[in-house]
């Protein structure tokens, strides 16, 4: 049995192609590693006044902090004009980061630890969620009363290589072989497989986000947090730049944690704006008003106020 996801995951050769290979949604895993990643690019010519930043993936509450200090005007208070998109997939902040292709992104610690093991020029600078909302989650009445009975069914993850580590040591700790179960990559579409019976569990979603919409389309989701299922704590949402940016030239950092800072502060004074501009975003499935709202409360005593360093 593997001690600790993060130790085995930070010994994978794991290919960021970004972060380890292409796969189509709705595919099966492969244990397949690649080589060594190539960190090669150019900075922008309109760096540092102009940034380009890559969210960890679609918009939700636990990032739109982002969006809400653009919205206020925070980062143009301190010279910046920022600019924001999704990745293609949930694994490429990283590698959009270490080869220039954005230069600041939003991801989980872990992927930044396994980005440094496979030599990414990455550096976390702030912190937006500092607890793990990462679920095991599936549907009342499916049969599924704990992890060991997941064995013979297919799992759900958005394909990120650290937390299909975690997956493997989850399922290990509860006496299930990896082998036992199908997992497949869903991406963005971890919640929509696990509705339409694409899959019988999610793995990688989080209890605030998944877990709270399954409840108000009146699901009844069984939510198991990473927490109490063996996982150590780590910082779910975290804000990372190029280590060699982040020596030589920390007032970009300083200004831009600044400006998400107001925007963390601002979200929580008005959660209602904050729903709003999460309906601007472009999402692959669409939440209502109604479910947006629900996450975001839930969201709200999760988020962190960002110092620059971290």
């Amino acid at each position: 049995m593997r001690q600790g996801f993060l130790c085995a995951s930070l010994i994978v050769a794991c290919a960021l192609s970004g972060c380890g290979g292409t796969h189509e949604v709705g595919t099966t895993t492969s244990a397949a590693r690649g080589s060594r990643p190539s960190f090669a690019g150019k900075p922008s010519p309109t760096y540092p006044s102009q940034l380009h930043v890559s969210l960890e993936g679609q918009l939700t509450p636990d990032d739109v902090a982002i969006y809400m200090a653009k919205e206020k005007g925070y980062f143009a208070d301190v010279g910046l004009t920022v600019f924001f998109s999704a990745p293609v997939a949930p694994r490429r902040p990283v590698p959009y980061v270490a080869a220039y292709t954005d230069d600041i992104a939003i991801t989980q610690q872990p992927q930044v630890a396994l980005g440094k093991e496979n030599g990414a020029p990455i550096v976390a600078v702030g912190s937006l969620i500092s607890q793990p909302t990462a679920a095991m989650i599936w549907l009342k009445g499916s049969g599924i009363r704990e992890i060991a009975d997941l064995k013979g069914k297919t799992i759900a993850v958005p394909g990120i290589p650290y937390q299909e580590e975690m997956l493997d040591s989850v399922l290990e700790r509860a006496g299930v072989e990896p082998d036992e179960v199908e997992v497949k990559q869903f991406g963005y579409r971890v919640l929509p497989a696990l509705l339409h019976g694409k899959a019988d569990a999610i793995f990688g979603g989080s209890w605030n986000i998944e877990g709270v919409a399954l409840r108000k389309l009146g699901k009844e989701p069984v939510i198991k947090r990473v927490q109490d299922l063996g996982v150590p704590d780590y910082d779910e949402v975290v804000v990372i730049t190029r280590s060699d940016r982040a020596a030589r030239e920390p007032d970009v950092v300083r200004k831009f944690i600044a400006g998400l800072r107001r925007g963390v502060a601002a979200v929580k004074r008005d959660p209602e704006l904050a729903v709003e501009l999460l309906q601007r975003s472009p999402h692959e499935f669409v939440l209502g008003k109604r479910v947006l709202a629900a996450q975001m409360q839930a969201t709200l005593p999760l988020l962190s106020a960002p110092t620059a360093g971290g």
